[in-house]
């Protein structure tokens, strides 16, 4: 089968960082969009990051196992270990949002994604060496 992206975004594509930031982005902005639709029909900003969360994760979860890290395992070991990191990044989340907001006078969407900038990292090295690593990968 012939490439279907151009030389260079196909080499950049196939790094697995890159395609992170290419799903993880997406979902951000897809999250971040139901936020503020929650928002603007005037929900507390904690109600709003609740449904967006149940939303979100829906779709995170095949584009970070497929797309990402090209995952082979088992599904449901993968969905039961993303489900624990994505927990400590939605806790985490939950947890500076407040502050930021009550304490810090952020507005809400802001501090959303303030969080979500935070916990990326932390983020990817848990999906990349707990949710979607298997037996038999370098270091397991």
């Amino acid at each position: 089968m012939g490439r279907v992206l151009p030389a260079p975004l196909d080499r950049w594509v196939a790094i697995e960082q890159v395609r992170y930031l290419i799903v993880a982005g997406t979902t951000s902005v897809f999250y971040l969009s139901l936020v503020a639709g929650g928002l603007a029909l005037g929900w507390h900003y904690m109600v709003a990051i609740a449904v967006a969360q149940m939303i979100t994760i829906a779709g995170a979860f095949p584009a970070y196992r497929v797309l990402v890290f090209e995952s082979g395992g088992a599904w449901r070991g993968d969905l039961v270990r993303f489900l624990s990191v994505w927990s400590s990044g939605m806790i985490a989340g939950l947890v500076a949002t407040p502050l930021l907001v009550e304490l810090l006078g952020m507005p809400p969407l802001i501090a959303q994604l303030v969080a979500i900038v935070v916990v990326a990292v932390g983020s990817y090295l848990g999906h990349r060496y707990f949710s979607f690593r298997h037996r038999g990968e370098a270091g397991a």
